[in-house]
């Protein structure tokens, strides 16, 4: 048996990867709509020009805007379609894929519960992620890239530019419009899965006596999912992540039989370290690459105990990073005693440096109160 825990975070890059290859499909769809809409854009742009009439350009623009519409609504209809497709898929088959890594890792057969296409679908399309339910995330980026491209336009006309320099300006805000799509995808992904997960849980709860909320260990976490790392909800309390957008959380077992706890594993941790030159293929060059280090540390730690202990570290790269990660301000707040790393946020939000203490004076009485 190896490491639950260091399996379980590993099955979490594999299902960004998943993400990452509907990312590129997603990509193909927004590509052949690029096309369409840069012969629209081409025809009424000198349309537009060609009219001195500030109501005849209103009008043109209005049309523009309308056949923009019209092609990035199939298109994102499509992407919205693809992206149910597939995490419905991954949904179903989550609970055969968890109980496999639980067996494999902890030793123990767990039941497998059969999750009907239809109730897999009608959960997710019911889903929230930052109070948004899919559809509504699938509309918000369609509305975005279509203003975006209108925003593209409009400047290109004020600048006068020609075919070339109109087309570029194309390209790029679709390019924003992939990563978007991009990101939708890693959500649906997590949230399908996860949920799956979870219910597989449920199937099994004779032996499960509640959840831990997983962060991943590294700077990206965000300050939400940083206050509930190792927190432990009884069943029924729980949240299903993603709690945001990209959000990598999950939620791992507690068992009623104490020895399997015990035999969780590890967590993985990732520092970045300092950024080096690189020489890039196309001949471009770059020095934002990061090399990470990773290391392993006791599945009970959590982030404000990982964050501590690189604090106090007599490695200089574990207390840089440490810096880099809290601000410096923080870091010497949390370095000196005078804040708490459990209390570096309240409620997920960071409390201002001047009610802690940091402009001098010392912290307030409400100060003490919830942070010190």
């Amino acid at each position: 048996m190896t490491d639950y825990i260091k399996e379980r975070d590993k099955l979490n890059h594999r299902l960004q990867g998943y993400a990452n290859g509907i990312s590129n499909d997603l990509a193909d769809l927004l590509t052949e709509a690029r096309e369409e809409v840069e012969e629209k854009i081409l025809y009424f742009k000198a349309k537009i020009e060609d009219r001195p009439s500030a109501i005849k350009k209103k009008q043109r623009s209005e049309k523009l805007r309308a056949e923009i519409d019209k092609i990035l609504g199939a298109t994102y209809s499509d992407i919205g379609k693809e992206i149910t497709d597939k995490a419905v898929e991954l949904g179903t088959a989550a609970p055969e894929i968890t109980a496999d890594l639980i067996q494999a890792n902890i030793g123990i057969n767990l039941s497998t519960p059969i999750l009907e296409t239809k109730r897999v679908k009608a959960w997710f399309e019911s889903s929230q992620i930052d109070g948004l339910f899919f559809n509504d995330w699938v509309k918000k980026l369609e509305q975005n890239s279509a203003d975006r491209l209108m925003r593209e336009v409009h400047k290109s006309m004020i600048l006068q530019e020609n075919l070339r320099e109109t087309t570029k300006r194309v390209q790029n805000a679709l390019n924003v419009s992939r990563k978007s799509a991009g990101d939708l995808a890693h959500n649906a992904i997590q949230t399908a899965h996860n949920w799956a997960e979870r219910e597989m849980y449920y199937a099994n709860s004779e032996q499960i006596k509640g959840f831990r909320h997983v962060s991943e260990l590294d700077r990206r976490v965000s300050q939400i999912c940083q206050t509930r790392d190792g927190h432990i909800y009884k069943k029924g309390e729980e949240r299903v992540p993603p709690l945001h957008w990209l959000c990598r959380s999950y939620l791992a077992p507690v068992w009623k039989d104490e020895e399997l706890n015990r035999r969780t594993g590890k967590r993985i941790t990732r520092q970045d370290t300092e950024s080096r030159f690189v020489k890039h293929r196309d001949g471009t060059t770059s020095t934002k690459y990061e090399k990470r280090r990773v290391k392993f540390v006791p599945a009970e730690m959590n982030y404000n105990n990982w964050m501590k202990s690189l604090i106090n570290s007599k490695d200089p790269k574990d207390v840089s990073f440490a810096r880099e990660a809290l601000g410096k301000t923080r870091f010497n707040l949390v370095k000196s005693g005078r804040l708490k790393m459990k209390s570096l946020y309240y409620r997920s939000k960071p409390p201002p440096l001047a009610v802690v203490g940091c402009g001098g004076g010392g912290p307030t009485p409400l100060a003490k109160l919830l942070y010190c």
